[in-house]
């Protein structure tokens, strides 16, 4: 619990600092720059049949525990999703949002045509796509 606590503190500061240094460098390269490689990762959650979707973002990096924005309307695709704060990849290839860390939200495989779907819970099926 206190590695995790440790990288959520870390990536921030981290992440305030980055923010904080391209504020301070105001020249256009370092702005067109920031916007050619934002520092999170933007995905599309949308459940089976339905064609409403709700955004997703993840911090970047390499980390096997990393942060993870959920919007609040996700919450009408799976009741509660937007309290989930962690992405957790694991060994076997599996992507676990989390809102404690430890117990899953939601499960989801690596898939093909889209980035991932899920696996648990199995309803609603939910494809979780890249986005640029």
């Amino acid at each position: 619990m206190r590695t995790i606590l440790f990288s959520l503190i870390g990536g921030t500061a981290l992440a305030a600092a980055a923010v904080a240094g391209l504020r301070l460098n105001s020249s256009a390269s370092a702005a067109t720059e920031a916007r050619s490689n934002p520092p999170v990762e933007r995905f599309l959650l949308q459940a089976s049949g339905d064609e409403q979707t709700c955004p997703i973002e993840k911090a970047k990096g390499n980390g096997r525990v990393t942060f993870v924005m959920i919007a609040p309307q996700c919450d009408e695709l799976l009741p509660g999703l937007s309290k989930a704060h962690f992405w957790i990849e694991n060994p076997d290839g599996t992507v676990m949002l989390s809102a404690d860390g430890r117990s899953p939200s939601v499960i989801f495989a690596q898939a093909d045509g889209v980035a991932y779907e899920s696996i648990k819970p199995r309803m609603p099926l939910m494809s979780l796509i890249e986005k640029d």
